[in-house]
Order: C-alpha cells, then sequence, then structure tokens
C-alpha cells in the first residue's frame, strides 16, 4: 500500500484487501466497505474515531480520545496505549494534544503529541518509549526508508508557551533530527515511492527531494488534502475550485470537479476515494475517471437514492431531486435508512433559544414518491419530546418538568433493527431549581411500523446510570 494511503493517520484507510474503512456519523464508528461497495460496521462504541492507520499485517490502530486501540484483521479489538497523554495535560480538549499517527513498515507507531513537545513511538509489542522531545509535532509523514517527516506548527500550540518556530523536521529511524525546511510549516503531507516529499502550505505546494533539495512544485491552489498514486501522480482537493487536481511527476496538471471535496484516499487498484466533506458521500473514480458513489449512510442501501448536502433527496448518480427537506432550519442533518431502502430516518436539529433540540421525521416510499409519516411528538407542545414518549415511564419527579425549563431535548434514530424496526435514543435534561439541581434522563424506544407506514412504540427501556457510563466509555 502506498505510504500516503495506509501509514498515516486519517479518517479514510484501506487495508491490504482493498476494503475500506471510515469514521462513521459523529466518528463514534468505524465503518467497513469492502471493494464491491458492501457497508458493515466495523467497531462501534467510540468516541472521536478520526485517525486510523493499518501496518502491513492487517492491524487497524485507531486514536480515540487519550487511548489508541488495535483491532485485528478479524475485528478483535484490544487496548493498544492508554493515557497517552500526560495528566497535567488532560484538561486539554483531545484533538489539541493528538494530531497524528504514523507506521513506518517495521510496524512502529508514532504518535505526536504537541503539548508536551513529544513524539512517542510503539512497537508493535506496544512498547512505548519517547522518539523525540523538544519539539511541537503537527503532522507527520513516513517514506519507505523509515525517515519520519514531522512538521511543527506555532498556531496549533494554542496552550504552549515554549518558542516554538515553523519548520519541517526529518527524523532518522534511528532518531537523528535535521531540519528540512525553516519558515514553513505545511498542513498536509505525502511521500512517493522514490522518496520525494511534497507539502502543502499555504496556496503552494513544495517538493523536497531524498537530499534536501527544495523546489515549489505547484502555486495558486488552495490544497485541502493530498495524495500519490503508484505512477507517483500527486492529487489534491481544492475545496476553493469545487475540484480535484492532478500533477504528473513533471508537473503537468489536469482537474476534474467534484463539490466539497475533502479527504482523499487510493486503493491498491488504483481507484480515487473522495469523500465529499458537505454531505458524507464517498465518491469512487477509476483510473480512467469514471465515477461513481460509493455506499455510505447517505446512500439507501439499494443504491437507489442519495441524500445530498442541500437537504435534498435525489436518484442515485443524478442530480434529479425527488424530496426538498430543506424548508426547515435544519443544522446537522443525518439521514438514517431502513435496511430495504423503503423508509428514511432523518435526524436534524431546530432552532432553541433556550435549550438544544433534536428530533426526527420519518418518510416512507409509496408508488415511486417519498412521503411524510405520521410525526413522533407536537413540536408546539410545553412537554419535552421524552415526556411525550415516555409517559408513565418517566420517573414522577421528571413528569413534572415543563419544556421551559428544559436544557436539553434530544431525539433520534441509532439504527434499523430490520425494515419495519428502528431503535430511538431520547435524552432530556432540565433546570429543576438550585436547591435540587438538574435532573436527566436516558431511554430507547423500539419503534414498529406497518405496512401503510403507521408506527407504534412496542418497548421503553430507561437506561441506567451504568449503560449510559458504558456509552460514554466506548464499552
Amino acid at each position: 500500500m502506498l505510504v500516503s494511503v495506509s501509514a498515516q493517520g486519517g479518517s479514510m484507510a484501506f487495508d491490504g484487501k482493498g476494503n475500506l474503512f471510515v469514521a462513521g456519523p459523529d466518528s463514534a464508528s468505524i465503518l467497513k466497505f469492502t471493494s464491491d461497495g458492501k457497508r458493515s460496521t466495523f467497531a462501534s462504541g467510540l468516541n472521536d474515531a478520526n485517525d486510523m492507520a493499518f501496518d502491513d499485517k492487517g492491524n487497524l490502530f485507531v486514536r480515540d480520545g487519550n487511548t489508541i486501540f488495535k483491532f485485528t484483521p478479524e475485528g478483535v479489538k484490544s487496548t493498544f496505549a492508554s493515557g497517552v497523554v500526560p495528566e497535567t495535560y488532560e484538561p486539554y480538549h483531545v484533538a489539541e494534544v493528538f494530531t497524528n499517527l504514523a507506521l513506518d513498515r517495521s510496524g512502529n507507531l508514532f504518535v505526536a503529541e504537541h503539548v508536551s513537545g513529544s513524539i512517542l513511538k510503539f512497537t508493535p509489542e506496544g512498547k512505548k518509549s519517547t522518539f523525540a522531545s523538544g519539539v511541537s509535532p503537527y503532522k507527520m509523514a513516513v517514506d519507505g526508508a523509515g525517515n519520519l517527516f514531522v512538521t511543527q506548527d506555532v498556531s496549533s500550540n494554542l496552550f504552549v508557551t515554549r518558542d516554538v518556530s515553523p519548520s519541517i523536521f526529518k527524523f532518522t529511524p534511528e532518531g537523528k533530527k535535521t531540519t528540512l525546511a525553516s519558515g514553513v510549516s505545511p498542513y498536509k503531507m505525502a511521500v512517493d515511492g522514490a522518496g520525494n516529499l511534497f507539502a502543502a502550505h499555504g496556496n503552494t505546494i513544495f517538493k523536497f527531494t531524498p537530499d534536501g533539495k527544495k523546489s515549489t512544485f505547484a502555486t495558486g491552489i488552495n490544497p485541502g488534502d493530498l495524495v500519490l498514486d503508484r505512477a507517483g501522480n500527486l492529487f489534491l482537493s481544492d475545496p476553493a475550485s469545487d475540484s480535484i487536481l492532478k500533477f504528473t511527476p513533471d508537473g503537468k496538471k489536469s482537474t476534474f470537479g467534484i463539490s466539497y471535496p475533502g479527504e482523499l484516499a487510493f486503493d491498491a487498484a488504483g481507484n480515487l476515494f473522495v469523500f465529499e466533506s458537505a454531505s458524507d458521500l464517498i465518491f469512487k473514480f477509476t483510473p480512467d475517471g469514471t465515477r461513481s458513489t460509493l455506499v455510505s449512510d447517505r446512500v439507501s442501501p439499494d443504491k437507489q437514492w442519495e441524500y445530498h448536502s442541500a437537504a435534498r433527496i435525489v436518484k442515485a448518480g443524478t442530480s434529479q431531486t425527488v424530496l426538498d427537506l430543506s424548508e426547515s432550519d435544519l443544522e446537522n442533518a443525518k439521514i438514517v435508512w431502513a435496511p430495504d431502502s423503503k423508509r428514511f430516518a432523518f435526524n436534524y436539529k431546530l432552532p432553541c433559544k433556550h435549550c438544544t433540540y433534536d428530533t426526527i421525521a420519518f418518510y416512507q416510499l409509496r408508488d415511486d414518491k417519498w412521503v411524510a409519516l405520521r410525526a413522533l411528538v407536537d413540536q408546539a407542545s410545553e412537554r419535552t419530546q421524552l415526556a411525550q414518549l415516555a409517559k408513565e415511564h418517566l420517573p414522577k419527579s421528571a413528569r413534572r418538568q415543563g419544556t421551559p425549563n428544559a436544557a436539553h431535548d434530544l431525539l433520534k434514530v441509532r439504527e434499523w433493527i430490520d425494515a419495519n424496526t428502528a431503535i430511538l435514543y431520547s435524552y432530556s435534561q432540565w433546570f429543576v431549581g438550585d436547591d435540587q439541581g438538574d435532573l436527566d434522563a436516558n431511554f430507547l424506544f423500539t419503534l414498529k411500523f406497518d405496512a401503510k407506514g403507521n408506527w407504534k412504540i412496542v418497548k421503553t427501556h430507561q437506561m441506567s446510570e451504568e449503560e449510559v457510563k458504558k456509552i460514554e466509555r466506548g464499552e
């Protein structure tokens, strides 16, 4: 596999068999897509699974908060390292502490931890050591010879008082450090098979040869992500121009368009996969440029329908709108498709001056048209969504509390058990008073639909504190 694909942490990664692994919704899970587009959930119960990398044995390493998990090719999960961030830095948000993962060909895992100014190294057996200190590592890349390239960025050190300067450092496998460049701090790097390093800084792509010679490879662009194929062609996403740019090894440029291009990755067959950041869609481009949509959370299981970023359901592979959902003031909307593609749940957020308000709408396909089903709750009611659904199951103290005092009022579909059964999660928190503190409750509802789309709650379960804590711990 290419070093730029499999050995650097990101939200997309390929294993040696051509399976694509993607951070799922809210980074709480890892989705697996086979080469023919079959989707499954590889791991769940995570909190922030955005950094992933494979070793040459097919083991997947995932950074999740203050822990690095290891998954075998069979999906067996173990804790590879925990408590990596020193206690002194625990108050900092993890995204400000861990910035990147990288694997060399020997299976050594490198972790950038810039708050303490260190690069940690873990052997394949999990033995931890400090590979480098006194730096502020931001992004990393490894070449075929095992050299580690590290950027140092002033802007990433929000809570660091030591003096740092924008730089690119090179570390040999033995840990010998040299400064490859000063005054630049690229936010993306990739290494080709010949050991040339390509680094995106501002609107410029710099190229560094193995002997350290620097040149300007391309300029006047706004690179988002960049990857290399086996032939040494450099591909980069340019969100500002809604395009992906391709540069041959001699610098010849070509362009093809795509809306909101985000992260890029190549599989072993030379297919380019593009994550569309605004819609969570993943597009596949064959080596000859043919485009298709990989099955994703926004594509129906039968691949006939797609949810696009402008809150529209369209026919797959086209721009033909079949259902417009944009009339409401929507924020962070998510589609959850039923397995038979005949229904979907629409999780979305509505504006609320004094609370967080998330709710659901259900739609069903009738005669090739999507129609709205009966609403679960009355949004004009003074009672919270949980109070309307749980009814006598609510604790007595919660029944007395109304929506005006609610801080959080959340209702969403977690998953479909089958084509007619959905699991709903509901959470409410109320301000009870200064003397009594706050009150909250977590419930799961099992919802059954008949052929006409009528629904009823067949099971109500109040989650215990321990169940909630297990979810929070990722268990």
